[in-house]
Formats: C-alpha cells, sequence, structure tokens
C-alpha cells in the first residue's frame, strides 16, 4: 500500500466543535496555540500549547476549542513497519497517546513543519520515498523529545521561563527545584541542551532583546534597560558596550543609518 499524506496548518475560531468521526489514517496532531479539548471513546483532555494528539486508525474522536486555536495536523496511510513502530513507541496502539512539547521544542517543531509544509507544495522525485523519510523524521523529533523524559522538557521549560523574565533575578534554585533537581545538575543539563549555562544564557536573551529594541523602535534607553532587568541607564550602558563593542546610542544610531 502506497504512503499517502494529508497535512496542514488548521485554524479554528473559539467554541467550534468538531463532529465526532474516525478515518483510516494515523493521525499527529500538536496544538502550536490555543486551548481546547479531545475527545475519545467516552474520554476526554484539556489540550493547550505543544500538546501532541496521537490517534490510531479508526478510532472515533472529536476535538473542540475553548479559545482560538491552531494545530498542526499529519494524517498518514500506508505507512512501512519501521515508521509504525515508532508510532507504537511513542505509546499509540489501539488508544490514542498525548504527550506535550515545552516551549523551545514547540517552536522547533512548528518551524520544521512548516519546511514540510512548503516542501511537499512541490512537485516530488520519487514522492512515496520523500514523503515516508519525512513522516519517519517528525516522528523521530517527537520520540527524541519524549526519550528525554520529563528532566529535559522541564529544563526546556525553564529556558522559555527565562526568556520571558528577563527583568527578573535569575532564581537557579527555584529552577532546579522545579525541574527535580539538584543546582548543579540542573546548570549541567542546561547547557548540555542549549551550549550555555543558566546566566550566560539570560545575558545572551538580554543582549538579544536589547539589539531588538533599539533597532525597531524609538523608545527610550532607560525603558529598554530597565526591560532587560537593569535598575539604571549608566549600568545598562556598560554591560551594553561590553558585549555589543559600543554604546547604545551609538549602536541605535548605526542600525538605523544616521551615521
Amino acid at each position: 500500500m502506497p504512503v499517502r499524506v494529508h497535512s496542514g496548518i488548521a485554524a479554528h475560531p473559539a467554541g467550534w466543535e468538531m463532529a465526532m468521526h474516525e478515518h483510516g489514517t494515523f493521525e499527529m496532531s500538536v496544538v502550536l496555540e490555543g486551548r481546547g479539548v479531545f475527545q475519545w471513546d467516552g474520554e476526554e483532555r484539556a489540550i493547550g500549547p505543544g500538546h501532541v494528539v496521537l490517534i490510531p486508525e479508526r478510532l472515533p474522536h472529536t476535538y473542540r476549542s475553548e479559545t482560538a486555536i491552531r494545530f498542526g495536523v499529519l494524517e498518514v496511510s500506508g505507512m512501512p513497519r519501521e515508521t509504525s513502530r515508532l508510532v507504537r513507541r511513542l505509546g499509540c496502539g489501539d488508544r490514542p497517546a498525548i504527550r506535550r512539547l515545552p516551549p523551545v521544542m514547540l517552536e522547533q517543531y512548528e518551524t520544521l513543519f512548516r519546511q514540510w509544509l512548503r516542501t511537499i507544495s512541490r512537485p516530488l522525485i520519487e514522492e512515496e520515498r520523500f514523503l515516508a523519510t519525512w513522516v519517519e523524521l517528525l516522528l523521530l523529533f517527537m520520540l527524541q523529545q519524549h526519550r528525554n523524559g520529563a528532566d529535559n522538557m522541564s529544563v526546556a521549560a525553564s529556558a522559555d521561563y527565562i526568556r520571558s523574565n528577563l527583568a527578573s533575578d535569575l532564581p537557579i534554585a527555584a529552577l532546579a527545584r522545579q525541574c527535580g533537581l539538584s543546582e548543579s545538575a540542573y546548570r549541567a543539563l542546561f547547557k548540555e541542551m542549549f551550549g550555555l549555562a543558566p546566566k550566560p544564557y539570560q545575558q545572551q536573551c538580554r543582549l538579544e532583546e536589547a539589539r531588538w529594541l533599539l533597532r525597531a523602535t524609538d523608545r527610550s534607553i532607560q525603558s529598554i534597560a530597565a526591560q532587560v532587568g537593569f535598575a539604571g541607564v549608566h549600568s545598562f550602558s556598560a554591560w551594553f558596550q561590553k558585549f555589543a563593542g559600543m554604546a547604545p546610542s551609538d549602536w541605535r544610531r548605526r542600525q538605523q543609518g544616521n551615521e
């Protein structure tokens, strides 16, 4: 049986509800944005950003949305035996399985998924082989996150917390505790995943944010300093010059072409 794929990004408004249905394909739907509920066989599960819903063939199921919601949907039939084994390793046999990608991994998956959609929109050479290879790649991405387990997912989520709270002090002890790790183990695992220890990672994120604000907005240096965690302009300027090689006002003028 040849590999057949139906795939795309599905967007629905708040209050949308799909009729109970089944299909003759394996389905993997990833919630890219929004919140809703997945129902099957008298059971239901709340789903939100990063949830991965894996559904076997011929399983009656439905979705409804509580907010506007977007899914990355992959439906596959005629999977090679090795690819089917990957599905089972993800826990999807006779019943559905629900996994979750942390925010950092969700961003990576969405980038990969959009590349997949762009690629299959064009004529394909050796189409069946190409489709089977890409489906296997997407499943292997999920399996890698599943294998990494809760610690890695928690560490990835902590990186998202750091990026979203640049104005705050870095609570290493609290983040390590929430990941169920000692501080030394947390620092080591964080560096293994992101190439930097938590503090240098925070500094890198602060610098990227400051550069973007200087280049793309007309906000004052003082306002930008506060947003990335500095109480005063002088300390921010000294820090920025250390990493960027010039004062923030000079960097802004150069980026905006005023020199």
